[in-house]
C-alpha cells in the first residue's frame, strides 16, 4: 500500500508541532493560582501526675491535731496547646476528712464534698508544679490507713 505524499507531510508536521509542544521551554514556564487552606487545631491538655502519695496514715495524734501536712505531696507536668487556657479539676474529698486545703502558686484552694478546679491562661511551654496539701479531718476520724483522696485532672478550655 502507497501512502499518499500529503499524508506524509502532515505526519512529519505534526510530529513537529508535537515536539514543539513538549520542549523544555513549554515544560519551564511557570503559573500562578491563589489557593486557601484552612486548618484546624484541636485543643489538647495533657497532665502528668509524676509523685502522690497512694495511701497515708492517720494517727491517734493526727486526730488530735485534727490535720494532716503534706508539703509538697504532689508534682505534677502540664502541657497545653489551647488558645483559651486549661482546667486544673480536684475531685470532691469525702470521710474521714472534712476537707483539703491545697496550695499553688500562692493559691489556696479548698476542696469539700464538691469538685474545685483552678482555670489556667494558655502557656506556650510545659509547666511543671509542687502541690502542699493539708487535709482535715471529719470529727468522726479514726486512726487508720487510708487510700489518698485527692484526684487531679486537667483539661482544655
Amino acid at each position: 500500500m502507497t501512502i499518499p505524499r500529503t499524508f506524509k507531510m502532515l505526519s512529519s508536521t505534526g510530529a513537529a508541532l508535537l515536539i514543539l509542544n513538549f520542549s523544555p521551554a513549554a515544560i519551564a514556564a511557570s503559573s500562578s493560582a491563589q489557593m486557601q487552606v484552612s486548618v484546624l487545631v484541636v485543643a489538647r491538655t495533657i497532665l502528668t501526675v509524676e509523685q502522690q502519695p497512694a495511701t497515708i496514715e492517720i494517727t491517734a495524734n493526727d486526730v488530735a491535731r485534727g490535720y494532716l501536712d503534706f508539703p509538697n505531696a504532689i508534682a505534677f507536668r502540664i502541657r497545653s496547646n489551647a488558645a483559651n487556657g486549661y482546667v486544673l479539676q480536684f475531685a470532691a474529698v469525702d470521710a474521714p476528712f472534712s476537707r483539703a486545703e491545697i496550695t499553688w502558686n500562692g493559691i489556696v484552694l479548698m476542696i469539700r464534698a464538691e469538685p474545685a478546679r483552678i482555670n489556667q491562661r494558655y502557656q506556650p511551654r510545659t509547666w511543671s508544679g509542687l502541690l502542699t496539701v493539708r487535709l482535715r479531718l471529719a470529727p468522726t476520724a479514726v486512726p487508720g490507713t487510708y487510700p489518698w483522696p485527692i484526684h487531679l485532672a486537667a483539661a482544655s478550655l
